[in-house]
This record gives structure tokens, sequence and C-alpha cells, in this order.
């Protein structure tokens, strides 16, 4: 056989393979980025809704703790 009509056919053979199997593999791949991608949005969300919650317990602890002391102190003040 003919190397340029090998290749040529190779060439037909491996565009149509590229064709029909490239779209569904591209379409699964776009599919798990987009699963990736929205797991690692919910995993920052995740990460920012616990870094707020951890503030706002260390906030109300510190408060708890000044009012305590304050409500403490004025009970057991003397004169």
């Amino acid at each position: 056989m003919n190397p340029a009509a090998v290749a040529l056919a190779a060439l037909a053979l491996g565009t149509i393979l590229g064709i029909t199997l490239g779209i569904p593999l591209g379409r699964r791949v776009e599919r798990i980025a987009w699963h990736a991608d929205a797991a690692l949005a919910r995993a920052r969300v995740t990460g920012w809704l616990i870094r707020d919650l951890t503030t706002a317990a260390l906030t109300a602890a510190a408060v708890i703790a000044v009012a305590g002391f304050v409500i403490w102190a004025l009970l057991t003040h003397r004169r």
C-alpha cells in the first residue's frame, strides 16, 4: 500500500473516532469538572460558615465572660 494512502486513511479513521468518542468524553469531562467545581464551592462556603460561626461563638463567649466578671465584681464588692 501507498504510505500516503495509509496516512490519509489513518487520519480519516482518527477523525471519525475522535468525533464519535470525543464528544461524549468531552461532555463527561465537562460534567465531572462541573461537579468538582460545585464541590469546591460548597467546601469554600462551608469554610466561610465555619469561620463565621467560630468567630460568633468566640465573641459570644467573650461577652458572657466579661458580663459574668462584671456581675461577680458588683456582687462581691465590699465597701
